[in-house]
Formats: C-alpha cells, sequence, structure tokens
C-alpha cells in the first residue's frame, strides 16, 4: 500500500531540521520505508518547489520540471510501491497573497497514491509569532513587536501565516478528509524520546530512530539567538538587518543583567496576556473541532510558558550597558583607522 505525507509546517516548528535530517539520511530512510525525495540541491532540503506554482516565492525554489511535474512524476514513481514517501515544506501552510496553495489541485496530483496524510505542528501563537519576528530579523527589519499583536488578533493572520489554525483547517478541509489531517503539538513532541525527530520517526518510520541516523547542524537546524536580544539589536539598528556581532553583543549584556538561565519574551506582559486569552479560545475550539478525530490533541497553552523576563522587564542598566559596549567598539575601531593612516 502507498501512502504520501504532506508535512506542512508550519514555520518555526524544526522545519528546516527535519528536512535537512531526512536530506542528509535519504538513503538509510529509504532502506526502512520512507522515501525523502531530493528535489534540489543540499542547500534547499525542503520540498518548497512543489509549492512554487501558487506563489511568490524566490526564484531560487523553482523547480526545473515545475510544481505540477514533479508532484506527477513522485505519484507515477512511488504510487505503485509498497512505501511511504514524506514531502516537507513549511510553504505549504501560509495563506494570504505570497503563497495560497490549491490543496484541491494538489490531492488530484497526488491520487497515485492509495493514502494521503496532511501532517501540521502547531505551536502556542506568541511562541509562533515570536519565532516568525526573529525570522524576518535575518533579512529586514520588522514592525516592533507591539504592532505585531492587534492584527494577529483581529484578522488571525500576520505575514500571510496563520495565526488562528481554524483558519488553516478551514482551508486543508476543501480538500482533505478530516481523518486525512494530523495535528501535532509542538511542546509535546520537542519532549518524546529523541525530540521532534524522534517523534516524526516514530510516526513514519519506526525502523529506525535518532541514533540511527547522521545529525545535521548538530541535530537543530536555524536556531535563533535569544528573542529580547534580537528585539534590542533590532532597535539599535533601525536603518539595515542587525549583523550578527550586535545581537551577539545584545545577548553578552543580557548574560550579565538578566542571567543566563533566562527565557526572554519580545512581548510585554499586557500583550502576552492578550494574545493568551485570545488564541487559547481559539486553540480550544480547534481542540474541538478534531476532538472526533484526534482525542489526545491540544497545543500547549501558557501554563507552561516559563518566561523569566517580559520586553518591559528589561532594566535600564542593560541599555546603558549595551550602549557603552557600542560606544567601546566605536573607539577601537577609529583607533584602529588612525594608527593606519
Amino acid at each position: 500500500m502507498s501512502k504520501v505525507v504532506l508535512h506542512i509546517g508550519t514555520h518555526k516548528t524544526a522545519t528546516t531540521t527535519i528536512q535537512d535530517t531526512f536530506y542528509q539520511n535519504s538513503e538509510k530512510l529509504a532502506e526502512a520505508g520512507l522515501v525523502y525525495p531530493r528535489l534540489a540541491g543540499p542547500k534547499i532540503t525542503g520540498h518548497h518547489g512543489l509549492v512554487f506554482a501558487w506563489g511568490r516565492l524566490p526564484e531560487i525554489y523553482r523547480l526545473k520540471e515545475g510544481s505540477r511535474k514533479a508532484f506527477l512524476q513522485i505519484a507515477k514513481e512511488y504510487g505503485p510501491q509498497d512505501k511511504t514517501v514524506f514531502l516537507s515544506s513549511e510553504e505549504f501552510s501560509r495563506g494570504g497573497t505570497s503563497a495560497n496553495v490549491d490543496f484541491v489541485e494538489v490531492r488530484k496530483l497526488l491520487s497515485g497514491f492509495d493514502e494521503i496524510e496532511v501532517v501540521c505542528t502547531l505551536r502556542a501563537q506568541w511562541q509562533y509569532l515570536q519565532s516568525v519576528y526573529q525570522e524576518l530579523s535575518k533579512n529586514q527589519i520588522p514592525t516592533t513587536p507591539d504592532k505585531i499583536v492587534d492584527p494577529s488578533i483581529k484578522n488571525g493572520i500576520w505575514k500571510d501565516l496563520w495565526i488562528d489554525y481554524n483558519f488553516l483547517l478551514d482551508q486543508l478541509l476543501l480538500a482533505f478528509d478530516e481523518t486525512e489531517i494530523t495535528f501535532l503539538d509542538f511542546d509535546s513532541l520537542r519532549q518524546a524520546e529523541g525530540g521532534i525527530i524522534g517523534a516524526y520517526l516514530a510516526r513514519y518510520c519506526p525502523a529506525l530512530t535518532v541514533e540511527d541516523l547522521e545529525t545535521v547542524n548538530g541535530g537543530a537546524s536555524n536556531v535563533s539567538p535569544d528573542p529580547m536580544a534580537s528585539w534590542m539589536s533590532n532597535l539599535v539598528s533601525p536603518s539595515g538587518v542587525a549583523p550578527k556581532w550586535l545581537t551577539e553583543t545584545a545577548e553578552a549584556v543580557l548574560d550579565i543583567d538578566l542571567g543566563e538561565k533566562r527565557k526572554t519574551c519580545i512581548f510585554n506582559k499586557w500583550e502576552f496576556q492578550m494574545l493568551a486569552e485570545h488564541f487559547e479560545k481559539s486553540n480550544e475550539a480547534l481542540r474541538q473541532r478534531r476532538l472526533p478525530f484526534q482525542p489526545e490533541f491540544a497545543i500547549t497553552g501558557t501554563e507552561g510558558h516559563k518566561v523569566t523576563h517580559f520586553r518591559n522587564d528589561l532594566p535600564h542598566n542593560a541599555w546603558v550597558r549595551m550602549t557603552r559596549r557600542l560606544a567601546n567598539r566605536c573607539w577601537n575601531t577609529e583607533k584602529a583607522t588612525n594608527a593606519g593612516a
């Protein structure tokens, strides 16, 4: 019996770690019955090219044969075989205008398989928004955290990403049966044996464990810096992307003023509570909708957030220390320039 698993994200739920690991270990996985196609080179380990036809993704993701033909080729090759094919791209879970996949068409393209499952990892919205903010920080200065909260609550979407996961479910139900959709809780997966990779192997390739696979990037790809350090460096560098050294400076300052075991948040306590109160209700609605099909599913709420410092908890001394370190860097650079003149 053939099966295709469409792993659609969401963003910032260890998707890159899964893709990098499965790409690197594709031969070993295939021997155990789980096929992870290498559609592009090692720099693009995810299957983002399969989404290209339905969105405004960077040209680098375009597949030579095109998205639709790639789907058909996968179905033609593996549909008749007794194997499970794992296709992974967080770009499938986008909404809005940047990428809004026609899942009805995708299902038709994959009709050569006997079985299809859509799997999606979800996390508490404050964590999700914070992680997306940090990801955006790598290429641009994102809007300030206080301007993220209201649009996310009002519209259920931010930066073309579904923040109210009920809307994502509505989109999936246009093409898939309730029994073909699986939602997983991010925090629960992290606590599983072998972490998220171990949890996904247990579901789709139980013959292998994390210990059987070659570790990539230390087992965690695309790791973000301290959230508050990202926010601080963005504020100091408003005219361009904050360089790595600036974020590292902020992290060093926070090590002194907040301690190395801190868990910071870019939102202040009131923004955090607003997000928690609103989305805990929508997440409960989602749990009720999934109850007949996934009785154990629930998104970990704020009760286990363990945040030690919100944005409004940053002490004045931290900014003073940050300013002094930046001033010292400027002076040292100036001295070096004058010495070489």
